[in-house]
Parts: structure tokens; C-alpha cells; sequence
């Protein structure tokens, strides 16, 4: 990883986000690598981490406490360790039992998929331990991070090991990254008949890939799109249009744009506009191949922290 493409976010000494681009080599399946560490001490405690709704693939090496993942009624214990964690197609609250730190990996569409002996799509809103899928790989990779010291020293031992392995692994499948950027261009809005003849197979083939090699199927995944298009803009909007928003996102309207957002989060487009405004919560939301961790001032040389 080269210093001059290293990203990061810094509020005070308590906590931390970091987000680094992938080298050239690992850019087919991975679209970030990243660092977060929040203190338990002090003002961080009370800090909440919220993902937003995304249908992302993560590698999660946690080297802090065992932390909670908690949606709509349902929750995950997330030990010590590496775990792959699937789509989530609703917000999750991550309850903290102490010192949050993290190193990790977000997968390209359909670029975890050769890690599995199963679809994608038994993944959704679930994790599993990376050794149960690599086994001595995957404890070797957990130590060589563990051991990395510093954050820049510990993302590039994650980097470095991580790409040994997807070298040995099967590549993306080329009509998955296709289809993908088939729905990006139309915002998400893409039959999945259309998306089939553009493609040249048939609406079940389409529908079987993305079940395989993705997570979620060809409308949630475009509906997740559209809505992560939402949180890009609202982060950097402090009265926003919300008609024009919703045009220029992909929805019909501003209805349409509120009746989603509320399906995602359980909440409405302003009250996360005025929860962000406030920086009380740390937000954790993405696009596919194109992560954004949102904290206000977040460009820094990791080395410095």
C-alpha cells in the first residue's frame, strides 16, 4: 500500500476509521481495505456504530472485545478473530462490550464466492468463522495481522496475506461484475428481464448468479445501490432538496425515497440527516465497490496516528 493513497478518519484519541484502497494486483476483488478502533474509555464509550443496509461481502479480523450485531430483534455474538460476514439488507446496531478494533477487507461483488461451499445467499445478515472456510489459512492470516503492531503495518500484513489467497482462489464471475455494473448505470432501476437480454442468458440464470456469487437477488441488490446513492449524497448535504435528491438517486419520487429508506433503517431520510449533523454515532455505509466511511475530516497519513 502506498502512503499517498491512504485515507483515514480521526476525531480524538479514543477512536479512529480508516479506509485504504486496494493496490492494483487485488483491485478485481477487493474494494477496500480498512482499520476502526474505538476506546472504551472516555467519550467513545457512549458511541454508537450503526451499519447502514449494504449488499457487501466483509472479511472482519477483530482483534479488540467481542462485540454484538443487533437487527430488528436479531442478534450475532462476534468473537475474537477473523469471520466473514454476509449482505445485510437492514441497518445493524453494533453494541460494544468494550475496546472496538477491527482490520478488514470489503469483497467486490461476487469475489468472496470461491471462498464458500455454499451461495452467497446463506450468508445474508449472518457470519461465520473465516477458519471454518480456510482453516490453517485463515488462522494463519489472523496471527500475521494480529502481530502487524501498528494499524499500517497490521492493514498491509492483512493485504499482503489476503492476497496469497485469493491467488489461489477462482476469479470473479465475469457476468456478475457485468450484471453488477448493469445496475449501477440505470441507479438500480433494472428489470430483471432487461438485465437477461442485455446479458444474453435467460431471468433465471441472472436470478441463480446472483443467489451464488452475490447474496442477494438482482432487485434487493439494486434497491441497496440506489439507497447507499442516498447516504453518498445526504453525507455532504446539510438542507437537502429532497425531490431533486430523489431524482437524481433513482426513485420515483420523494415518497418513494422515504418509503425506502425507512424499509432499510427503520427510520426516516432526516432523522439520519440530523443524527449525522450531530456526530453522536459513527456511521458505517458503502457502494459496492466504491466504500465510503463517512466522519467529517476523514484524510489523514495513517503513520501519524
Amino acid at each position: 500500500m502506498s502512503d499517498n493513497t491512504e485515507k483515514s478518519t480521526k476525531s480524538t484519541a479514543a477512536w479512529r476509521l480508516t479506509e485504504v484502497p486496494a493496490k492494483p494486483e487485488l483491485a478485481g476483488s477487493i474494494g477496500t481495505f480498512f482499520y476502526l478502533r474505538l476506546s472504551s474509555k472516555d467519550e467513545a464509550h457512549e458511541r454508537r456504530v450503526i451499519v447502514m443496509a449494504n449488499p457487501c461481502v466483509d472479511l472482519v479480523i477483530n482483534l479488540g472485545d467481542p462485540f454484538t450485531l443487533e437487527t430488528f430483534g436479531d442478534s450475532q455474538r462476534v468473537e475474537r478473530g477473523a469471520t466473514l460476514h454476509g449482505p445485510r439488507p437492514a441497518t445493524t446496531f453494533l453494541r460494544r462490550e468494550g475496546e472496538l478494533l477491527l482490520v478488514g477487507a470489503r469483497f467486490k461483488h461476487g469475489a468472496a464466492a470461491s471462498m464458500l461451499p455454499y451461495p452467497v445467499k446463506e450468508l445474508e445478515q449472518r457470519h461465520v468463522p473465516f477458519r471454518d472456510l480456510l482453516h490453517e489459512s485463515a488462522d494463519e492470516l489472523f496471527e500475521q495481522v494480529r502481530s502487524g503492531g501498528q494499524p499500517a503495518e497490521q492493514l498491509r500484513r492483512l493485504e499482503t496475506g489476503l492476497g496469497k489467497i485469493l491467488n489461489r482462489l477462482k476469479k470473479p464471475d465475469a457476468m456478475v461484475r457485468k450484471a453488477v455494473k448493469l445496475i449501477a448505470q440505470h441507479q438500480g432501476d433494472l428489470e430483471v428481464s432487461a438485465m437477461a437480454e442485455l446479458l444474453g442468458v435467460s431471468r433465471q440464470t441472472v436470478k441463480h448468479k446472483f443467489d451464488q456469487h452475490v447474496g442477494v437477488s438482482p432487485k434487493l441488490f439494486g434497491k441497496l445501490r440506489r439507497f447507499q446513492t442516498v447516504l453518498r449524497r445526504l453525507a455532504n448535504l446539510s438542507k437537502p432538496d429532497w425531490t431533486k435528491l430523489a431524482q437524481e438517486s433513482g426513485y420515483y419520487d420523494q415518497a418513494h425515497l422515504i418509503r425506502e429508506f425507512n424499509h432499510f433503517t427503520g427510520f426516516s431520510p432526516q432523522k439520519f440527516l440530523n443524527n449525522l449533523g450531530r456526530a453522536e454515532d459513527l456511521y458505517l455505509f458503502d457502494s459496492a465497490d466504491q466504500t465510503q466511511f463517512h466522519l467529517a475530516g476523514r484524510f489523514k497519513d495513517l503513520n501519524n496516528a
